[in-house]
This record gives C-alpha cells, sequence and structure tokens, in this order.
C-alpha cells in the first residue's frame, strides 16, 4: 500500500516535471523562465519558498524569480546551473523539511533551466553582433575617407560612441592628472574635463601594454550624477608613437562586453591606418613641387621661389622679370581630343621652352593653362625679347595644335613692382591684356596702361551686367511663351545646381551651372512661336530651326562677362553616345556642367506638360533617364540623380508630383 502511494506520488512529480520542461521548451523570456523553473522546483521538493539567480553579461548575480523568505532556520538545498561546462547562476530552495527523494529531478529541472538560459543568451548575442557588425560597417564608411587628421579623429570618437550606443566619449592625450582633450561627443564640457582627468589620473593605467579595458566607474565620481555607471577604454596609437586613450562611457554597470571591446579595437585599428594613410598624403602633397605633367615646378614652389628671387635681386642690385605665358584654348583642346594628347603637347611644349632657358632661369606652372618663367638680371625689353622668342619658337617649331594660341605678359622688379605679389599680379596683368587683343602676342606690363585697362574693365563690367540682365528677362520672356513652359528655366537652374552639389563640384562651378539652367533655352528667342507652341510632331526642317537654339544662345552670351558659362549652354543638348547636337560630342568631350544641365532639362520636360505631350509621374520620368544613362546621359550625372531622389525626391520639383492623364 505504502509502495503504491510512493508510486503514485512518483508518476505525479514526473508528470509535473514534463509539464515544466514542455512549458520551458516553448518559452523564450529568461524570467518567465526562471519563474516557471522555480514554481515546479518547490512543488517538486516541497519546499516553502525559493529563487533563481542568473549570472547577468558581466558575471554580476542577480535575483531572476523569487517566492516567499526564507527563514534562519530553514533547511536549504542548491543546484547549479551549468551549461558547457559554464556556470550560469543557481537554484535555491529553503524550508522547514526539504523532500529529498525528488532532488534527481530537481537536477534535471535546472539542466533544463540551464540550458535554455544559455540558448536564450547565445541568441542574444547573436542579434547583439548582428547589430554590432551593422554599426562597425556603418563607422568603417564614415571615416573611410579623411584627408584632415583632426577632423579624422573627432569623426572617430562619434563613431566610437555610436558603434557601443555609448553615452559619450572623449579622446584625451597626455598622462598629466589633466588629460588634453582632442575631440569629444555627448557629454557637456565640464563632464568631459571631469572624465578627461579621471583618465588620466586613475583608468589610464588600467590599459596594460595597449590592450583595451572596460569597467565600473568609482563609486565617488561626479559622472554618475549624470546616469554613467560604466567605462570602456582603448588605446590609440599616433604617430610617432604618441598615444591616446579613447574613452567610452555607458549606463552598463559593466561599462562593454569583451565583443564590444573587440569591435571598438577593430574601429580604432582601421582608423589609425587610415589616418596614417591620410597623414602621409597630407606629408607628401606638402613636400611635392613638382607638376607631374610638365615637370615645371608647381605653384607652390612659385610663390616661395619668386619671394626667394626677388630678396636675392635686392641684395645683389639687380633686376627680375616675371614672364606669364598663357595656353590660350586648353580647355577646347582637352575635351575635343582627351587628357592623354593634351598632357603630351603640355610637355612637348615645356621640354623646348626649357631648351631655350639659361641654368639660371625657374620655370612653373602655376595654373591649367599658365606657364611662369623667373628670369633673373633681366628687366623691362630685355625680357620682353627672351618671351617674345620662347613664344614665336613654339609656333615655329609646330608644337602648337590648331585651336591653341599662346599669349604672353611680362612684368619686372624693382622697375615696375615693388615685391613679389606685385610682380606676380602685374605679369598676369599683361598676360589678360595680350589674350584681350586676340592672343598670340606678348605684352609687357606699363602703369599707364593698366591704369586705361582698370577704367576700361569697369566700363566693361558695367555694359556685361546689363547686358546679362537684358538676357536674363529674355530668358524668363522665352519661358512665357506658352504656359506649360513658364518657370522652366528656373526648375532647370534649381536642379542643375543640387546635382552640380551631389558631384561636388566647386561653389563657383556651382553657380555657373545654375546661370547656365537659368539660360539654356535663351536661344529659342530665335524659333518661331509657330514651332515652340506646335501640339504635334516637327518634319526635319522644323527640326533643323529648332536645333539652331543652342548656337543662338551661344552667340547671344558672347557679349556678355560669362567665361564658360555659354559653352556649357551650347553643349546641353550633346547626347552622351555622340548622337547629340550641335557638334556631336560623346562622353567627356561633353562639359560636366552640359551633362548636368541635360539631365535637369529632361526630368522637367518630362515632370511638366509640353504642347506636344502630357507630363509623366516623377518616379517614371526618373526610370526613363535611367533607362538612357550611358546613351543619352552621363552615367555619373544620373547617379547622382537617383542619389538626390533617394534622399528627398519632394527637393527635386517645386509643385506636387503630377498625376496621370486619360
Amino acid at each position: 500500500m505504502i509502495t503504491g502511494a510512493r508510486q503514485h506520488e512518483d508518476d505525479v512529480a514526473t508528470v509535473r516535471l514534463a509539464q515544466a520542461i514542455d512549458l520551458m521548451v516553448n518559452e523564450r523570456n529568461p524570467q518567465r523562465l526562471c519563474e516557471i523553473a522555480l514554481e515546479a522546483a518547490c512543488e517538486l521538493c516541497g519546499a516553502a519558498g525559493g529563487e533563481v539567480v542568473r549570472l547577468n553579461d558581466v558575471g554580476a548575480p542577480e535575483s531572476a524569480a523569487r517566492i516567499g523568505e526564507q527563514a534562519s532556520d530553514a533547511s536549504r538545498q542548491v543546484a547549479c546551473l551549468m551549461a558547457a561546462g559554464a556556470q550560469l547562476g543557481a537554484i535555491s530552495l529553503w524550508g522547514d523539511t526539504i523532500d529529498a527523494e525528488p532532488l534527481p529531478m530537481l537536477n534535471i529541472l535546472s539542466a533544463q533551466l540551464a540550458q535554455a538560459l544559455a540558448t536564450e543568451r547565445l541568441g542574444r548575442r547573436a542579434v547583439e553582433q548582428r547589430g554590432r557588425a551593422r554599426r562597425l560597417s556603418r563607422a568603417v564608411r564614415s571615416i573611410r575617407d579623411l584627408d584632415v587628421a583632426d577632423r579624422g579623429l573627432g569623426r572617430l570618437v562619434d563613431a566610437s560612441c555610436m558603434l557601443v550606443s555609448g553615452v559619450g566619449a572623449i579622446l584625451v592625450s597626455g598622462a598629466s592628472d589633466h588629460g588634453r582633450i582632442i575631440a569629444g561627443t555627448g557629454l557637456d564640457p565640464v563632464a568631459e574635463q571631469t572624465l578627461a582627468g579621471l583618465v588620466a589620473s586613475e583608468l589610464s593605467r588600467l590599459c596594460v601594454e595597449g590592450r583595451p579595458w572596460a569597467g565600473a566607474l568609482p563609486v565617488a565620481s561626479p559622472l554618475r550624477e549624470l546616469g554613467v555607471v560604466g567605462i570602456g577604454l582603448v588605446v590609440v596609437r599616433g604617430e610617432d608613437d604618441h598615444s591616446y586613450i579613447l574613452a567610452i562611457v555607458t549606463d552598463h554597470v559593466g561599462g562593454l562586453d569583451a565583443d564590444d571591446l573587440d569591435a571598438l579595437q577593430s574601429l580604432v585599428d582601421h582608423a589609425t591606418s587610415t589616418l596614417g594613410a591620410a597623414a602621409m598624403r597630407g606629408r607628401i602633397a606638402a613636400l611635392a613641387t613638382v607638376d607631374p605633367v610638365t615637370r615645371f615646378f608647381n605653384d607652390r614652389y612659385f610663390a616661395t621661389r619668386l619671394e626667394q628671387e626677388t630678396h636675392r635681386a635686392i641684395r645683389s642690385r639687380e633686376s627680375l622679370s616675371l614672364v606669364v605665358l598663357g595656353v590660350d584654348g586648353l580647355s577646347d583642346l582637352r575635351r575635343e581630343t582627351g587628357t592623354e594628347f593634351t598632357n603630351t603637347f603640355l610637355g612637348n611644349l615645356v621640354d623646348h621652352i626649357v631648351s631655350g632657358l639659361r641654368a639660371t632661369d625657374v620655370g612653373c606652372r602655376i595654373a591649367d593653362d599658365e606657364m611662369a618663367l623667373i628670369l633673373p638680371a633681366s628687366a623691362g625689353l630685355d625680357a620682353f625679347r627672351i618671351a617674345e622668342r620662347v613664344r614665336k619658337d613654339c609656333g615655329t617649331a609646330g608644337l602648337v595644335p590648331a585651336g591653341v594660341a599662346l599669349s604672353v605678359g611680362v612684368a619686372s622688379f624693382p622697375d615696375q613692382a615693388g615685391n613679389a605679389d606685385q610682380l606676380a599680379r602685374f605679369a598676369r596683368a599683361a598676360l589678360a591684356l595680350a589674350r584681350r587683343h586676340g592672343g598670340d602676342r606678348t605684352f609687357l606690363f606699363d602703369r599707364e596702361v593698366a591704369a586705361m585697362i582698370d577704367d576700361q574693365d569697369l566700363r566693361d563690367q558695367q555694359a556685361s551686367e546689363s547686358l546679362l540682365a537684358t538676357i536674363v528677362g529674355v530668358a524668363a520672356a522665352v519661358d512665357d511663351r506658352h504656359p506649360t513652359t513658364r518657370g522652366h528655366a528656373q526648375n532647370v537652374a534649381h536642379v542643375g545646381a543640387m546635382l552640380a552639389q551631389e558631384l561636388g563640384l566647386s561653389v563657383d562651378r556651382i553657380e555657373e551651372v545654375r546661370l547656365a539652367g537659368l539660360l539654356h533655352d535663351v536661344g529659342k528667342i530665335g524659333v518661331s512661336d509657330e514651332l515652340i507652341s506646335r501640339p504635334g510632331p516637327l518634319d526635319p526642317h522644323e527640326w533643323d530651326e529648332m536645333r539652331q537654339h543652342p548656337e543662338i544662345a551661344y552667340r547671344m552670351l558672347s557679349g556678355a562677362d560669362l567665361g564658360d558659362v555659354r559653352t556649357f549652354v551650347r553643349f546641353h543638348h550633346e547626347r552622351f553616345d555622340g548622337t547629340g547636337y550641335p557638334n556631336g560630342l560623346a562622353g567627356e568631350q561633353i562639359p560636366i556642367e552640359s551633362r548636368i544641365i541635360g539631365v535637369a532639362n529632361a526630368l522637367d520636360c518630362m515632370i511638366h506638360d509640353r504642347p506636344y505631350r502630357l507630363a509623366v509621374p516623377f518616379r517614371d520620368a526618373v526610370r526613363e533617364i535611367r533607362s538612357k544613362s550611358g546613351t543619352q546621359f552621363c552615367p555619373e550625372t544620373v547617379a547622382a540623380l537617383e542619389r538626390l531622389v533617394e534622399r528627398d525626391p519632394s527637393a527635386l520639383v517645386a509643385d506636387q508630383e503630377p498625376e496621370p492623364r486619360t
């Protein structure tokens, strides 16, 4: 009878154990897992109460579930939670008497709980690792292209704090009690100084042999008032073996775990390599004094050498002359023949010039289309004769291609200029005068002539501004000739400027693109109103007339001082595959500014009604432009448009996206 009762109790206990295990198998919440296991353990062992204690990620014990309070004289039974040889915590039971018979079942229950907790921890760490890997990838990308080391260190601090979800971070240099802060993020200045002092005076020694370290902030630290309780430290090796300490504070008691420290170390190693490369590039650039194309000295060397030669002329009481030779039409030559041919021409030109110089003369390339010759012990007419001989010899030798001319300006010290800066400015002024008078000639600087030029420049500028205002008015009038084209020029200018900025063009070139967009259709003033508003297709003769508008615009803009803007307008209907008009240019022969205007013009034409067709939805227009990348449109510019659309398509259109019409 007793045996039967015991058997019944064992059967009940087995069923209860099976129920508990079944619940645990389907449970993912670690706290609920501990509660299920503790309730079953108390029932199986007849305990009055108990507690499950877990070891957190940094090994500190935490109560995960509890039933009742333990009396001082109560019996106690403990089962450790072990998985893969590591202790994850323990189940403690207490009561007046604890039945020893079910203890094997308690061991089974504790083993099941340990395995479930280990699985949960592995899953959580896998999720954390994936998230950390994504953050590390973003952090690496953010510091991948560094040019200036100081800016790079600031980026490193920001990226490190983001990588481990820190509250704040600083980079400290120096081992004194008041470490110098190189960069910081997330903390106010007072907190940064407090953290820097703590790192320099107490914590930096914990990074033994350069290894990272993590732990709790000192209990007495005022930083704890900000809610930060943990800290991680990583050593950053700078140039000349100088070390920095990267300190990141967190709201986790243990600071950072081992995986966080490994990720931080990887980021720091990458940043150190990138910053070292950036510093090396900077040193090489600073030391470079030779132009790679011409083998002349470059503009950096020119400024220093001209100053030195000026002082030498003063000491020796000799004259000094400067010749500035301009290669007119160089940009057109590069566009028509390519960079390789143009560079070969420049190299041959300089070789010929060098063959006629004295040993004391110095040649420099001071701009894309300008060379400078520093001529010691030469003045006035003597320097003029040297410059004119150089110019003519280059032409006689057959070195100058069709469409290219050499214009030369000459100035002397101390007869005309009082210092090196004036000498360079006056020689360039003489070059400008030579170009103004048709080029292919040499001019010697003269103060009276320069004054006359300045007066004429002012009058020309006023006339040019007046002409430009008139042309802008004409461009607006062209748009107003049909209701569907109003605002077209402004839209093309706006989108063109955004594309130019996305492509990394300089501020000046962005403004040139904006102006070219505003004026790109001004030549349509020479096209009849009937063609502009024609709702149907044009015949070949009418197309010929329509295709004249870029050339008409080019001629109209020639009287205004617009630099290359008129060229950008002239070629905005060229196609990347060479089938456009007016000249059938292809690929990089087309100025990038013209390629930008071409894409901006096509986009605005498609998303607004035209006399010959209705508007299409914005996204459809972008897809159409993408489909013609590499044929009609420049792939680089199309890619820039897609990036802008992905970020903020509304910024590209002033009005609402049109709905398709039936």
